[in-house]
């Protein structure tokens, strides 16, 4: 309680007293790790320097690290005492990297200044920016404190599953960002697999400043089980498909934009990414080339205006922004504020509809630094579109296949244009290679049934008018039919063939391409081109429709995850049209003997002939025939056959469209049989009713 003045000199008495006080503070510096300097940034191997900004304290001291179960094992996680120091802001920008051989210079003190308004959206706190590099510790600086949470982007485990433990909080953003930037995906408990999916390929491309949303207690739970950084939201939806259109998806969208905004308030910068999705590249060097864009946004766009990597030219790239991809930097936070306020306004609003409206308001000239990034949002951002061969739709990756044309590596797919819902971009993806199953997928019980299609040239190059479509179609729907015939009977799992289109598929009338594309016909058109993914997805009654048939795609045998011994367990079944001119490997009806790599049989079989057929390789893997066309003839149980066309009868899906009202033809699965009747009850004769392209219903 003595009170102590400065003088120039001091008594005795007085030195002895602050030598014992300095040995104290020095004894307690040395065992607490207090700093009596300001911190330096020490550069080391890997100088990859990440940022995050942080608004909240409560990291917790010895929290539980664990490696994370998909992907590489990582670094654990050093959690570190707390220690005060002035609050103060440090960029990555702001200090240059020294050789790691020896430490940086002493930084010059900075002056203290006053900390920053509350946030209404967290509560009252101190933004400050971190600085971490390479594998250093994060340390973050909340209310002049400092908080060591580890490597930035390894996993920490939550306290608890329960959805009050894992809240969104800036702490806990800023444990993952990068640079500022952290990437962000939502999803309910029916897309856990696009979520492993999705994690498993962000992972491949090394990145770790990612983020999943949880819209349900089911999903948080399996991300923590999958040591996926999460957090919950809580958003009372259902737990199954949202379905395009529907009030539920108007109200995940809601959602998605409401992270946006809290995101960018909290200060950080924003990677969105629709969950269906996959990453081929770490998108963060590219985007990294225009500091000065406030919004990087991908595109619906179907057509190159791009000069080689750079973005899209808006000037002639004027299709509708999709908000699936894109990034929003924390500078455009009053933009995604304005999103929110118009949404809550209007529940019937789409939110893409409304992006695109604000972004485009007030539209300027382009930038200074770029003559691709204009100024948008009344002038007060700068926006860019993303090049969208590397940035790809489902239209520009999966059917034009762009980025093969213009010879770039793309760096995310978005599994948008196409017309099979959850099931079609699920497909989408397993044809492209981009989906990894689990292993019983690529050794199904009762093994697999695989043809080789014949696709005639003369079909391929009359095939550019809707008959000439229709034909090219139909010629490969037969042989469809026929195979899903045996491997009914045969208890296999299709895997599906090439398919060919000579006209594009859209939502409204075209003359073979969308207009505004660059498709190149004809083209390998996905299956849900032709088929409805969905129905074939779809269990049915047996007693009504058969045995289930699984299928898988028409890339199968190129996936590096089908086991050797899959591969290797091969007969080949060769079809010609009669026994008497080949040497068929047996009698007519009769099983063909055991052991043979190929069998030799007539076409024209019928189910009960097929199976008697096969019966010594029913443990044969994969059963090959080196053709479908005229291979079934009939079942020889009527009701097996009535049971097969119930199955059948809406596998089909339409083609859209001619210049009519309404415009869209219906593919029949049993065009060819007379008499039949369709999915919509219309009865085909062969007389005056004989079965041909008519729009509707």
């Amino acid at each position: 309680g003595e009170t102590v003045t400065a003088y120039p000199f001091c008594t005795m008495r007085c030195t002895v007293r602050r030598l014992i006080v300095y040995t104290v503070l020095i004894t307690l510096i040395s065992y607490t790790g207090f700093r009596l300097t300001q911190p330096v940034s020490i550069p080391i191997s890997n100088p990859a320097a990440n940022v995050g900004i942080v608004r909240s304290a409560g990291v917790q001291a010895g929290g539980e690290t664990r490696e994370p179960r998909m992907g590489a094992s990582e670094p654990k996680i050093d959690v570190a005492s707390v220690t005060p120091i002035v609050p103060k802001e440090t960029r990555v920008d702001d200090l240059e990297e020294q050789p790691t051989s020896s430490p940086p210079p002493p930084q010059p003190a900075q002056p203290r200044a006053p900390p920053p308004p509350p946030t209404p959206l967290l509560g009252a706190a101190d933004q400050v920016v971190v600085k971490a590099e390479g594998n250093a510790t994060v340390e973050t600086e909340v209310n002049a404190t400092r908080i060591h949470v580890g490597k930035p982007g390894e996993y920490v485990a939550p306290k608890s599953k329960l959805a009050e433990d894992n809240q969104l909080t800036a702490e806990l953003v800023g444990r993952y960002a990068e640079d500022n930037i952290v990437m962000v995906t939502w999803a309910n408990h029916h897309y856990h697999d696009f979520v492993r999916n999705w994690v498993r390929n962000v992972r491949k491309c090394g990145m770790r400043n990612y983020m999943v949303g949880a819209m349900d207690n089911e999903l948080l739970e399996k991300l923590i089980d999958d040591e996926v950084p999460t957090f919950a939201m809580q958003s009372g939806l259902t737990t199954k498909d949202f379905g395009w259109g529907t009030a539920n998806f108007h109200k995940m969208g809601r959602k998605k934009i409401e992270l946006i905004h809290l995101f960018t308030e909290m200060g950080f910068d924003i990677l969105v990414s629709d969950v269906d999705t996959v990453w081929l590249r770490n998108p963060l060097p590219y985007m990294a080339k225009y500091p000065h864009a406030d919004v990087l946004t991908s595109s619906d766009h179907l057509a190159n205006t791009a000069e080689g990597e750079g973005l899209e030219d808006p000037r002639r790239a004027h299709s509708a922004a999709n908000i699936g991809i894109m990034l929003l930097r924390h500078t455009a936070k009053e933009l995604a504020k304005e999103w929110v306020d118009v949404l809550e306004k209007d529940d019937k609003v789409w939110d893409q509809n409304v992006f695109n409206d604000l972004y485009r308001r007030g539209g300027g000239p382009s930038v200074k630094d770029d003559k691709n990034v204009v100024t948008g949002y009344d002038g007060k951002l700068k926006v860019g579109i993303l090049p969208v061969s590397m940035f790809a739709s489902g239209h520009t990756y999966f059917v034009q296949r762009m980025h093969e044309k213009v010879g770039l590596e793309p760096y995310v797919v978005h599994a948008t244009f196409q017309y099979s819902g959850t099931e079609g971009k699920r497909h989408r993806m397993r044809e492209a290679l981009l989906w990894e199953d689990s292993p019983e997928y690529y050794d199904p019980p009762g093994g697999l049934l695989v043809f080789t299609p014949d696709v005639p040239k003369e079909l391929l190059d009359n095939s550019q008018s809707v008959e000439g479509h229709f034909d090219l179609v139909n010629h490969q729907i037969l042989q469809v039919r026929s195979a899903l015939q045996v491997a009914q009977k045969l208890g296999r799992v299709l895997v599906m063939p090439e398919l060919y289109c000579g006209f594009d598929r859209w939502w409204a009338p075209h003359k073979g391409t969308i207009p505004g594309s660059d498709t190149t016909l004809p083209y390998l058109c996905p299956m849900d081109h032709v088929f409805e993914v969905e129905t074939w997805m779809r269990e049915q009654p047996i007693e009504e429709s058969g045995p289930h048939i699984d299928f898988r795609e028409y890339s199968f045998f190129r996936n590096p995850l089908v086991p050797t011994n899959v591969r290797d367990s091969t007969v080949t079944v060769s079809l010609v049209d009669e026994c008497g001119r080949e040497e068929c490997t047996q009698a007519v009806g009769k099983a063909a003997p055991a052991g043979q790599d190929t069998v030799v049989a007539a076409r024209n079989f019928t189910d009960v002939q097929v199976q008697t057929l096969l019966t010594e390789y029913k443990d044969v893997k994969v059963l090959n025939f080196t053709s479908m066309v005229g291979a079934f003839s009939r079942f020889e149980d009527p009701e097996d056959a009535k049971k097969f066309s119930n199955r059948i009868k809406k596998y089909a899906a339409i083609w859209c469209c001619k210049h009519k009202n309404p415009g869209h033809i219906w593919y029949d699965m049993e065009f060819d049989i007379v008499p039949h009747v369709d999915r919509h009850n219309r009865k085909w004769d062969g007389g005056k009713n004989k079965w041909e392209l008519v729009t509707g219903p």
